[in-house]
């Protein structure tokens, strides 16, 4: 399906945008007229990277390296954005910090860290928006959620426990945001990445047989009219994209 956006006008930031489904996102904000911000963690190759695939820094694109889980380094984030953009009205909250380890050897900072940039980052990140976005504008929230939150894998309690509070989460945004900021929340399923040098995607066949391995792309394509301010009725909405891997 092809959505005929129209989002001119309209200026995005999407954290976790510098690879993978933040960047496949980013370009397809952009592709429907949207000025998009990305925002990574600490690589600043990747950021380089993703930044030449957009066009480059310039009128419409942007991109910093910023630490979600810090209520300053957010407001950085929103400065940075409307002073070459103008006003955030898209926000992709992407940034995630997904390390294993087994519950009885998972320590507290672990754990925190977790919480901290994927829960407490779109929050800190979400406050933003709320506070700046303009009185006669709209805007949209969409944050990626994930697939354990909901068919749960060992070594991964911080993860499942951030990615379930995130969809809480989304639910609190839209209530509050009710006709003027929806939320909702996208959840990939097993998706072909590109990862860190000694890390491999997982194996994708499963019990009764193999499932679709989904693509950036894939996810992007139900993100973006989620991301579309223009809209007003779909919100506090957690939607799947998995290939079947999951069906509520």
């Amino acid at each position: 399906m092809t959505w005929n956006l129209e989002l001119g006008g309209h200026t995005a930031v999407i954290t976790g945008g510098t690879r993978n489904i933040g960047l496949a996102i980013a370009k397809g904000l952009q592709h429907h007229g949207a000025a998009v911000c990305i925002v990574g963690g600490s690589d600043s190759s990747a950021l380089g990277r993703a930044l030449a695939e957009l066009g480059g820094e310039g009128a419409t694109v942007t991109g910093l390296l910023a630490s979600v889980d810090d209520e300053h380094d957010v407001a950085r984030i929103f400065d940075h954005a409307e002073a070459r953009l103008g006003p955030v009205s898209i926000l992709i909250n992407g940034a995630a910090n997904r390390p294993h380890a087994p519950l009885t050897e998972l320590t507290r900072a672990q754990w925190q860290k977790v919480i901290d940039v994927v829960l407490t980052g779109a929050f800190l990140t979400s406050q933003q928006l709320f506070r700046r976005l303009p009185e006669d504008r709209r805007g949209a929230i969409v944050n990626l959620g994930g697939l354990s939150a909901h068919r749960p894998k060992i070594d991964r309690p911080h993860v499942i426990a951030a990615k379930a509070g995130l969809e809480g989460l989304t639910r609190a945004l839209a209530e509050e945001g009710i006709g003027r900021v929806r939320a909702n929340c996208v959840v990939p399923g097993t998706i072909e990445t590109e990862r860190k040098p000694g890390q491999s995607n997982p194996t994708f066949s499963e019990q009764g047989g193999a499932r679709p391995v989904g693509t950036s792309e894939d996810v992007a394509r139900m993100v973006l009219p989620l991301a579309d301010p223009h809209d007003n009725y779909v919100t506090g909405q957690t939607i799947h994209v998995n290939g079947g891997r999951y069906m509520p």
